[in-house]
């Protein structure tokens, strides 16, 4: 079996077409089954087939017959990496896709916005606003925590490594601010 497959290797290195064809026409279920079982896409599945056709005649250019190596295995390997690599390749989608059952909303309907609401973002600046007026209580050193720690959402050890201080003594300046804070809060 394996004598007939490398005799038809070497007519179609040579140049005959018709070998080449028997070829194609033999490794047809391969090449289907490699695809599904590598690249599952029925969307595109006279394409896939046209590149494992083009992927077996690539591998008998390139395949060298003395090496010890069947072709059948040398042209499985082929299309099952020429599949696979097809997975890693990134396709593109319109937002305008319609999605769901019965194909009614879009893709672009389901994004949410990155804009804040207008009633959120004033929240958030009169949050801010009332809790810098509360700084005034901390030390320099507890406001700087509070500051590193909610404002720039730096880590406890990040901030400890900054000021050049301990871990334990970030956070207990840190917990000893909000003590202060909650206090002055209250009344």
């Amino acid at each position: 079996m394996y004598e007939e497959w490398n005799g038809l290797v070497l007519s179609a290195k040579e140049g005959d077409l018709r070998s080449k064809e028997e070829i194609l026409e033999r490794l047809l279920p391969l090449i289907i089954s490699s695809i599904k079982k590598y690249y599952n896409r029925r969307d595109f599945y006279e394409e896939l087939i046209q590149e494992g056709y083009l992927c077996i005649l690539e591998s008998i250019e390139n395949f060298k017959v003395g090496k010890n190596v069947y072709f059948l295995g040398y042209a499985k390997l082929q299309l099952r990496y020429l599949y696979l690599n097809k997975n890693r390749e990134k396709t593109h989608i319109s937002l305008n896709t319609k999605i769901g059952e019965k194909q009614e909303d879009e893709i672009l309907d389901t994004l949410g916005s990155t804009e804040l609401e207008p009633l959120s973002d004033i929240l958030d600046r009169e949050i801010k606003q009332a809790l810098n007026s509360y700084l005034i209580y901390l030390t320099d050193r507890q406001k700087e925590v509070v500051v590193l720690f909610y404002v720039n959402r730096l880590s406890i050890t990040k901030i400890a490594e900054r000021l050049g201080v301990s871990y334990r003594t970030v956070v207990n300046t840190k917990t000893r601010a909000i003590e202060i804070l909650k206090g002055y809060l209250k009344e």
